[in-house]
């Protein structure tokens, strides 16, 4: 018997003009429209003109990845005494995509740039966080059998921020 606590996470998808498709998501309610752009419209056959233009699948994919290691390395940040809101921290994901023998387009791997501004002195423990932020990361560690997570960081030295209210 196991003590495992489960969550459910809910949508409801519905497939409208092929290729585009719309996700209803139960926990706020909000609509996401997603379609297949550019390149990956043609690869299955669509014209890229028609198509309309919504982000694809993939691009959630990274863009939830990224999102969700940008937030956990926040948390590891903050958590060292390193300010990482009002724009110190930001972030580009990119997603490398193959096409498998059998025609099927597959996301092999998600590179993270991160590039944080803080004092030189928080350089150690911001390079600690990035070699451990990951695995604690849920969208990281539910993709990472499948797809190759890789986080870098580009660290600028900058003056300490000012204290609030000074």
């Amino acid at each position: 018997m196991s003590d495992e606590t489960v969550h459910l996470i809910n949508c409801r998808l519905t497939r409208e003009n092929p290729p585009v498709r719309k996700a209803l998501l139960g926990c706020t309610g909000d609509e996401v429209t997603f379609s297949t752009p550019g390149w990956q419209a043609e690869h299955y056959g669509f014209d890229p003109d028609a198509v309309g233009e919504y982000p694809g699948t993939l691009d959630y994919l990274v863009a939830s990845v990224g999102g969700c290691l940008i937030g956990t390395f926040g948390g590891a940040l903050k958590a060292r005494g390193i300010v990482s809101s009002g724009g110190a921290l930001t972030a580009d994901a990119t997603g490398e995509v193959v096409v498998d023998p059998d025609g099927v387009l597959r996301l092999r791997k998600i590179v993270v740039r991160y590039t944080l501004r803080a004092p030189e002195e928080q350089r150690a423990a911001a390079e600690r966080a990035l070699t451990h932020h990951a695995r604690v990361c849920p969208n990281a560690r539910s993709v990472a059998a499948a797809i190759d997570v890789v986080t870098e960081m580009d660290f600028v030295a900058a003056e300490a921020p000012a204290a609030a209210g000074a």
